[in-house]
């Protein structure tokens, strides 16, 4: 059997992304976010998702079919986008493919090297802050809000020289 190859997500992997989006959120937000929250992310809601994102085309994903995913786009915050055009919407590797480079490789492999780039870490995801940190994002801010009802605080990061992951 060949390795999973990281590559470019199409309609066929709606399945697999919903399936890993729910299972490593279960993983990475467990007694960080309300379980019903999680809970309410579930296949069905993640499906959805991963169907109108690849319907609409403006975003790129890259997948590590059975592991993990990573996705950028353009900038969402208005206020950051002249300096930071890009923006990290989501890496998601499952516990079972950590500390072996692959999250780097998704990292890597969804990023635009000559555009600086942010992404937002849920305070308390450690391994997550962490790993970014270790890939070169720093973090520029700390923003209050809510999942669902839930008030929580978010860790605004950036990458000035993505080109270095």
């Amino acid at each position: 059997k060949r390795p999973a190859v990281i590559r470019p997500a199409t309609v066929a992997d709606i399945p697999d992304l919903a399936r890993l989006h729910v299972q490593a959120w279960g993983e990475s937000y467990a007694g960080l976010l309300p379980a019903a929250e999680i809970a309410a992310r579930d296949i069905a809601a993640r499906t959805a998702q991963w169907t109108s994102t690849i319907a609409a085309g403006t975003t790129r994903i890259m997948v590590l079919p059975g592991l993990g995913f990573a996705q950028t786009g353009a900038q969402r915050d208005p206020a950051l986008a002249e300096r930071y055009p890009q923006e990290l919407l989501a890496l998601y590797l499952l516990r079972s493919g950590q500390g072996r480079g692959h999250g780097r490789a998704l990292l890597r492999a969804a990023t635009d090297p000559a555009r600086a780039m942010t992404a937002l870490v849920l305070v308390g995801n450690d391994g997550a802050l962490g790993f970014y940190t270790r890939t070169g994002a720093r973090e520029i801010d700390r923003i209050d809000t809510h999942v669902g009802g839930a008030p929580i605080t978010d860790v605004l990061i950036a990458w000035d020289d993505p080109a270095m992951i």
